[in-house]
């Protein structure tokens, strides 16, 4: 039905066409208008119905369920995890504290699952809130706050296990 109002507008508007007055002009402009919309539809209709067809997005090489392993990673900058005074240790005086704090901070997160240290990570180390990590993951948000609270306690046993042994 589109095509057949697209055609008819295109037949309008070369039949209108010699112009010879400025009423003309505006009327062929105003045909034009609609035939760009009416095309503008067909678009529209074309890649809603192709994307309905295929299962993704057209143009997509590939689905979201195929993505590659780069596209899975979530990376995190170890330098934005916390530090240890976050974590129970007040003492924060020299770069030779800042290093045995990171690696018992590194240590401490070896204790973690992976999902537990995927939580943890995202949370305290790119700051995203738990609703942002449930669509990361793909898990639901009160899975995040377990995971979370599992997490915190493991580390905060780890730190302190870490602090009284070194």
């Amino acid at each position: 039905m589109l095509l057949r109002k697209a055609d008819e507008l295109s037949l309008l508007i070369s039949r209108l066409e010699p112009v010879r007055s400025l009423e003309e002009m505006n009327e062929i402009l105003a045909l034009d208008k609609d035939r760009r919309l009416v095309i503008e539809m067909i678009g529209s209709c074309s890649y809603v119905i192709e994307w309905l067809e295929t299962g993704r997005r057209p143009g997509s090489r590939r689905g979201i369920e195929r993505r590659a392993g780069y596209q899975r990673e979530i990376l995190t900058d170890p330098a934005k995890l916390p530090t240890s005074s976050r974590l129970g240790n007040e003492s924060h005086a020299s770069i030779e504290e800042t290093e045995v704090s990171r690696f018992r901070l590194e240590a401490a997160l070896r204790g973690l699952t992976e999902r537990e240290r995927s939580c943890y990570m995202l949370a305290h180390g790119e700051c995203y809130s738990f609703a942002e990590i449930a669509v990361l993951l793909n898990i639901s948000k009160s899975s995040v706050g377990t995971y979370m609270t599992r997490a915190q306690r493991k580390v905060a046993d780890n730190v302190s296990f870490l602090i009284l042994v070194g």
